[in-house]
């Protein structure tokens, strides 16, 4: 058996044989050297507050010796009543974790109760405590903390004992440009997670509390104010606090899908690509994908892999607003013989990291047969976001405009349409011309295989494309 390979002098044939071996060699190798740069390199992308634990402090000892990127009274902007301002903070070795947390407690200075403050920003102070704030300076590293992910919420672990009636509490607010806490105007922000204790709480404890997005704005900072009480605090009440997180929930897809071409009967798929063809690198890098996601496996790491596809996920009010301007990630997969789409590992569900504003829409694409997108939004039930295209036409935007049905007695089923061997949302006469006459007789893994058993041949043309033929795309532009 031969396939085309093209190189930049022409289109020369190649035993597929021969070539597969080669493939083969050449990928274990370039597998194992990529896995060990990625083992050396693995980070948390996730972005988390700086010194979340207060075991970093500087100038202990001296007259101010706070944790490290945070900041209290003593260093606020205002130099003249820094050095009238009491200590409202210490370093704790009654930690959660590790060796320190920090302590706040309120005290009296004339006739004024200071209340404990810390935050990463940066105080500004006034004689009276209404007109106090905290701010990000901008301008100051010291002062700010840049985050530009988008948490779904916030947990920090607390002690408290309050007198009178003072609340322990922690704001964290995400924004652009400068911001402050309090700010009833709420100036540039987008975001903001609020804790607040009133009781006793004797031993560690654990709160959390979610993010209330306002707008979908990128984030610049986080602007965090924690307290062990407000403008009319009471003197003594002390709060420890320690080991603050950010949460991010992951979208975790469960997505049912199938393709004509390879569709046995019985919700099943061929299998047939999986033992010779199926490359170990993603292979939508090129037009009209163009996607640059760097998945590569090395083996093909399950024996029910039907194919690479792509998802793509919409972040939009309704369908038709999930035009190709709301996608907000892209990820290739593998579908698996059950319809079932699994990640690198050849298993496990999908997961992305991203955060939804409206409502999630999921686009599948795939080499030959025309893409599907999700009528209805995906709903979070479970943990997962659960979504079956094969149980009714009108499962896939466009209704039976965008897809295909598969089994026409017994239970329907339906799956993506076969074809589209240039893959322009269009099944024409270019995707017999320009591609099964071209590559028919040929084996590999090639566009004009439409019944994907590593063959271009007359049930390619005959069964698919023919059935299809001015089929179109119905998936959002």
């Amino acid at each position: 058996m031969f396939t085309f390979i093209k190189f930049r002098t022409g289109l020369f044939l190649i035993p597929v044989n021969y070539l597969s071996n080669k493939i083969n060699i050449m990928f274990k190798h370039l597998f194992l050297f990529l896995l060990s740069i990625a083992i050396a390199f693995t980070a948390n992308s996730q972005q988390q507050p700086e010194n979340p634990g207060f075991e970093n402090w500087e100038d202990v000892g001296l007259d101010v010796d706070e944790p490290v990127e945070w900041s209290s009274i003593k260093t606020s902007d205002n130099s003249f009543l820094n050095g009238l301002a009491p200590y409202v903070w210490d370093q704790s070795t009654d930690a959660h974790s590790g060796s320190y947390s920090i302590k706040l407690f309120n005290t009296t200075i004339w006739t004024t109760v200071a209340a404990g403050t810390v935050t990463n920003g940066r105080v500004h102070s006034d004689m009276d405590p209404n007109n106090g704030y905290v701010f990000t300076d901008v301008n100051n590293s010291q002062w700010n903390t840049p985050l530009t992910d988008k948490p779904d919420s916030i947990a920090i672990w607390i002690k408290f004992s309050p007198e009178g009636g003072d609340v322990a509490q922690l704001k964290a607010v995400l924004h652009n440009g400068t911001a402050q806490i309090p700010d009833p105007a709420m100036t540039n922000w987008n975001a903001l997670a609020q804790i607040d204790i009133p009781d006793e709480i004797s031993t560690w404890t654990r709160f959390s509390a979610p993010f209330d997005y306002f707008n979908s704005n990128t984030s610049e900072y986080i602007l965090f104010v924690l307290s062990s009480g407000g403008a009319s605090a009471t003197d003594g009440s002390t709060v420890y606090f320690d080991d603050i997180e950010l949460i991010y929930n992951p979208i975790v897809l469960d997505l049912t899908v199938f393709l004509e071409g390879p569709y046995t009967g019985g919700s099943e798929m061929n299998t047939l690509l999986n033992s010779d063809y199926i490359p170990m690198a993603q292979p939508y890098n090129t037009t009209p994908w163009n996607y640059n996601g760097d998945e590569l496996v090395y083996p093909v790491p399950n024996t029910d892999i039907v194919d690479w596809v792509l998802i793509e996920l919409r972040d939009a009010a309704t369908a038709v607003d999930a035009i190709g301007s709301s996608m907000i990630a892209q990820k290739a997969a593998f579908l698996l013989n059950d319809g079932s789409v699994v990640g690198m590992d050849g298993e496990s569900r999908l997961s992305f990291e991203n955060f939804i504003n409206d409502n999630l829409f999921v686009v599948i694409w795939h080499r030959n047969h025309l893409g599907i997108m999700s009528a209805a939004p995906l709903v979070k039930t479970n943990g997962y976001y659960a979504y079956d295209f094969s149980d009714a036409a009108e499962k896939t935007y466009g209704g039976s405009a965008g897809c295909k049905q598969l089994e026409m007695f017994g239970p329907a089923v339906w799956g993506m349409t076969g074809g589209d061997g240039d893959a322009n949302r269009i099944v024409n006469t270019a995707d017999k011309t320009s591609f099964w006459s071209i590559f028919s007789g040929k084996s590999g893994y090639i566009s004009s295989d439409y019944n994907m058993d590593g063959q271009t041949n007359n049930p390619d043309k005959n069964n698919v494309w023919l059935n299809n033929l001015l089929k179109e795309c119905q998936v959002p532009e």
